[in-house]
């Protein structure tokens, strides 16, 4: 080997320095300050600020759910939740094919049958008693029968004459013309039931038969024919001239509306009233389909008095 100036010595003819006699480096031993930064465990107060923004983090989203609860059980569920509405329409029960059939309301006039006592056949004998002329009326105007009287519309007036009507005595009458023979009437008279039927059998019961014999009297049946159809029915109690009352009407449509040109149904009409020497009637048919003969029934009615 050749040396180097300085005691370097090279192996062979390379030239290179020979570090192969030299020590081994040492590693620095783990621990000292000289290897790679490690982060130390956070300080309590680092943890302390954490947890708070944690806790309100949680609160805030508490609160957020709270309030849309409470929304929700203000508006969404309290509609499925609470008691329907009392006037609502039942509806069927729900079977394994699905929802029923909609039951309609019983009580309703306008999709309902007719309760029995608008039957086309009379529950009672419909006794015709023999008639008697009533009292004047008291005034020009007036139409009387029986213990009441009435005030008839200007546009009536034709001098209708009532023979018989079935329960009724001293009657009178006013008409006006609806169509050919064919008239608006409204009859008062004096209510007498016979006794071998039992006698005057009170203001319901009077009332109902009154108003059956009048729609079934040959005279209406002529058009309202054998099976009308019946709406808007009603029976109640009512006042007439501060004293007690009963009041039977519906309308009667007829089963062959081409009968006349200019009406096809009728207002019927029955009022028994308890005046003081004993029980009086209104009875009588309008026709449904002309307004103003409609709003001069309701004029009669409303102009009824108690006369003695």
């Amino acid at each position: 080997m050749d040396q180097e100036p300085g005691g370097e010595q090279r192996s062979g003819s390379s030239g290179l320095p020979d570090f192969s006699s030299r020590p081994s480096a040492e590693m620095p031993a783990g621990g000292s300050g000289t290897g790679p930064a490690v982060l130390g465990e956070p300080s309590e107060g680092a943890l302390r600020r954490s947890r708070t923004t944690m806790l309100a983090v949680i609160g805030g989203s508490v609160v957020v759910l709270a309030v849309i609860a409470l929304i929700l059980s203000q508006t969404v569920f309290r509609s499925v939740l609470e008691d329907p509405d009392p006037t609502a329409y039942p509806t069927a029960e729900r079977s394994a094919e699905g929802q029923s059939e909609y039951v309609p309301d019983p009580q309703d006039p306008d999709i309902a049958p007719p309760p029995p006592i608008f039957t086309q056949a009379p529950t009672t004998e419909c006794s015709i008693p023999e008639n008697s002329p009533p009292a004047a009326a008291s005034a020009p105007g007036k139409v009387r029968g029986g213990d009441l009287e009435y005030t008839s519309p200007d546009t009536w007036g034709a001098g209708w004459s009532v023979q018989a009507s079935p329960y009724l005595t001293e009657v009178g009458a006013d008409a006006r013309n609806v169509e050919g023979a064919w008239y608006s009437v409204v009859n008062l008279g004096r209510v007498s039931f016979p006794e071998d039927e039992g006698g005057y059998p009170g203001l319901e019961a009077a009332a109902v038969a009154i108003f059956q014999c009048y729609a079934t009297t040959s005279g209406v049946v002529s058009h309202f024919g054998e099976h009308p159809e019946v709406t808007d029915y009603r029976s109640e109690v009512m006042s007439v001239d501060g004293e007690a009352a009963w009041i039977v009407q519906a309308t009667y449509h007829f089963e062959d509306p081409e009968v006349l040109e200019s009406s096809s149904a009728s207002v019927v009409t029955s009022i028994v009233v308890e005046t003081p020497n004993g029980p009086s009637a209104l009875a009588s048919d309008v026709a449904a389909d002309q307004p103003e003969h409609v709003q001069e029934l309701e004029e009669i009615i409303a102009s009824l008095d108690v006369v003695a």
